[in-house]
């Protein structure tokens, strides 16, 4: 289990041992990051402007290990600029997400106060060569250059995010969301929008658990897909396992004709009224249809499968039968997307245990998902599980549950020659990139990869 929290006073020793093992950096620099450390625990900021930490640990049988950590803060004389002054993780769990999830809390944390730009400099000499590859990967902008900044051949790098003020309050989102497949409880009520209260039933709660999604950043790297990897402007748009539809909504937004299909008829009313009732309802065709089942839909220019639910077909024959269903629907030139998990989350270094938690007004949804690895078979077949609980809690009181949802599922993890393998046997598909982020840049060899996405063009 992986969990993030402020500073303590317990934990100057941790960070000490963990700047140690870090070999990138300097004596000097490892001075300055204690430094922080101790003015943050000796001189408490009350106006919120002092250096503030995001520690992420690992629990286990002993004392939980730190992972790493990361300190920012207000820079002073802005309205709304923060600065990235520190962050580090232990070399054993490098590649394994622990990186991103501490930024990602960050972010969060900016976004619930209003949003603003965050700034980070680092330097570009062969130490930092990691970091400047990361700072890419989260889609952190490289806005200056001063060259020979720290020494001859050691240039100051400054790169700026613009952080988006949050529309709901939100908790801590885990460092890699993958989701397991939905079952079939009916849903009742109305779809909430987000920052609303889930109503009782599997897939607003499913839907309220997985509100951390930024949809529309997710919905422009699939465009950027098609723009780079494709041959055809996107008009229309399938989303596979699509769920809750926030992906098709935010394509609708664009004015994209748009089909969803998921297995679980409940899943698909739901999302119909969800549609309708944030008005995109009109731009979505829906068909029930399980991963490895045609839909009813027309060809498209561009069809994706999220949130790992292609794991949902456990046998190389199921993933191949997908493939050759989602070449069918495509036009020539267009492309299918398939997010899927880090083959490395099948071993103990990768990220097989999250747990977060979304805020919606006086309610708490809070959420675990687990990859089982020690009842994995050297198929790469593994067990899975997702829970989620909807709790109230008032005037301070015990919380008291109003609602929940355990899946249990059996889920087929390729590695990247797997994935290659299958692909292969649909020649009307050509694999034309595998990707390590949503971004089109970060290849799935990159040190900053933590999903591995493919890219597939119809030829």
């Amino acid at each position: 289990m992986i969990t993030r929290r402020g500073l303590r006073a317990e934990d100057r020793p941790l960070i000490a041992a963990l700047l140690e093992s870090v070999p990138a950096f300097t004596d000097d620099e490892r001075a300055v990051a204690l430094e922080l450390v101790d003015v943050a625990l000796g001189q408490p900021s009350t106006d919120g402007h002092g250096y503030r930490f995001v520690l992420s640990f690992q629990g286990g049988d002993g004392a939980p290990r730190l992972l790493g950590y990361l300190c920012y803060g207000r820079t002073p004389m802005t309205q709304s600029t923060y600065d990235l002054y520190w962050i580090a993780t232990s070399p054993d769990f490098a590649r394994s997400g622990v990186a991103r999830g501490l930024v990602a809390t960050m972010e969060s944390e900016i976004a619930r106060e209003g949003g603003g730009l965050v700034r980070v400099e680092t330097g570009s000499r062969e130490g930092h060569g990691a970091a400047v590859r990361f700072y890419d990967a989260v889609q952190f902008t490289r806005v200056a250059v001063l060259a020979d900044f720290y020494a001859p051949g050691d240039d100051l790098m400054i790169y700026t995010k613009r952080v988006a003020q949050a529309r709901a309050s939100a908790g801590e989102a885990p460092a890699r969301g993958d989701a397991p497949a939905r079952g079939e409880a009916p849903a009742r009520g109305e779809a909430p929008a987000r920052g609303e209260a889930p109503l009782p039933g599997e897939p607003a709660l499913y839907d309220a658990a997985f509100g951390y999604r930024d949809y529309a950043a997710e919905r422009n790297f699939l465009l950027a897909c098609a723009r780079r990897f494709g041959g055809r402007p996107v008009q229309r748009v399938l989303s596979w396992a699509c769920g809750p539809a926030r992906h098709l909504e935010a394509f609708a937004e664009l004015g994209v004709g748009c089909a969803g299909a998921d297995g679980s008829a409940a899943m698909i009313a739901f999302a119909e009224r969800a549609a309708c009732a944030r008005g995109a309802g009109a731009g979505i065709r829906f068909s029930c249809a399980e991963l490895d089942e045609r839909p009813d839909v027309a060809p498209v220019d561009l069809s994706f499968v999220p949130l790992s639910a292609i794991h949902q077909l456990a046998t190389p024959a199921a993933l191949e039968r997908h493939l050759r269903l989602a070449a069918s629907l495509l036009l020539p030139g267009g492309v299918h997307v398939i997010e899927a998990t880090h083959p490395a989350d099948l071993t103990p270094s990768g990220v097989n245990r999250t747990e977060w938690t979304e805020l919606r007004g006086e309610q708490s949804i809070d959420a675990r998902f687990r990859i089982h690895i020690e009842r994995s078979t050297p198929d790469r077949v593994v067990p899975v599980t997702l829970e989620v609980v909807c709790s109230a809690r008032r005037n301070g009181g015990a919380p008291r549950e109003l609602s929940s949802i355990r899946q249990e599922a059996t889920w087929y993890v390729p590695d990247l020659a797997g994935w290659r393998r299958i692909a292969e046997r649909v020649p009307e598909l050509s694999l034309v990139a595998t990707l390590g982020d949503f971004n089109v840049d970060v290849p799935f060899e990159h040190a900053a990869a933590w999903r591995l996405i493919l890219v597939l063009k119809r030829l």
